[in-house]
């Protein structure tokens, strides 16, 4: 016995394959987990303002490790949303990799990166792409963090003894075609040590007074999940702020913690 399917159905199932397809392309750029790398224990979290499970947007979070022990650390926070945000995150993770591959410092990375998204915006007529980006590369065996902070409100390195912010160091990306407005900050890190940032989805969380978390709320979670794993203190942040919105976020959440966990002398 023969089937014919109707070409309604047939069409639905093509476009079912096509979603499922674009959906692994997608959620490419965000790669797979990353745990563990030496002297170094990594979690990364995103929370969607739906909470669906398919995550795609322009918070983006990337680990990269590479060179004689060089560990990058993005946070992107693209401007506008979906598939549109999602290809810009794209852009901005393969190019920080390309050029931090090449050798050049957390500063001229995102000088290139400027460069490139000013440039890729003028050539494709899109003038409205701009996005924060905090980039860290760390040297596990120097135990320092070369970073630039883009207009990125929220990083912190949280030690046992407290906390410090990492500042801006520069303007968001996309907006001046000027080398000069992007300067690096140098940290010293220790075994313990805590990097942690998130995207603004965080700080601006509102309850139902209509009042925003804030960034200062991460070193709290921080600090009260200190014992914990990267991962869990990561998908703490995400969820706290899902909890502090009444579970209404009004944008996605990414959050990063690594942890330093080395021994070696300075």
């Amino acid at each position: 016995m023969s089937v014919v399917l109707s070409p309604n159905r047939g069409r639905r199932a093509g476009d079912k394959a096509l979603e499922t397809e674009l959906r692994h392309i997608v959620e490419s750029i965000y790669g797979p987990p990353v745990r563990r790398l030496p002297g170094l224990d990594i979690g990364r979290a995103y929370l969607n303002a739906t909470n669906e499970e398919f995550r795609y947007g322009g918070d983006l979070v990337d680990v990269f490790h590479y060179g004689n022990g060089l560990t990058s650390l993005a946070m992107v926070d693209i401007s506008g949303h979906g598939t549109h945000a999602a290809m810009y995150a794209g852009l901005a993770k393969h190019a920080l990799r390309a050029y931090a591959s090449l050798g050049f410092s957390a500063r001229d990375s995102v000088r290139a990166l400027n460069r490139l998204c000013i440039e890729n915006s003028a050539f494709e007529a899109d003038d409205e792409f701009f996005a924060t980006v905090f980039f860290g590369i760390v040297d596990v065996e120097r135990r320092t963090m070369q970073y630039v902070s883009a207009g990125h409100e929220a990083a912190y390195v949280v030690e046992p003894d407290g906390a410090m912010l990492l500042a801006a160091t520069g303007p968001i990306i996309g907006l001046m075609d000027d080398d000069s407005a992007f300067d690096h900050g140098v940290v010293r890190l220790s075994h313990g040590s805590i990097l942690a940032a998130v995207t603004d989805g965080f700080s601006e969380a509102r309850n139902a007074s209509l009042e925003f978390l804030g960034p200062e709320a991460l070193v709290d979670v921080v600090e009260r999940y200190r014992a914990y794993e990267a991962e869990q203190q990561a998908e703490a942040l995400t969820r706290y702020a899902f909890e502090y919105a009444d579970e209404q976020l009004h944008d996605d959440v990414a959050a990063l913690v690594v942890k330093v966990q080395t021994e070696l002398a300075a």
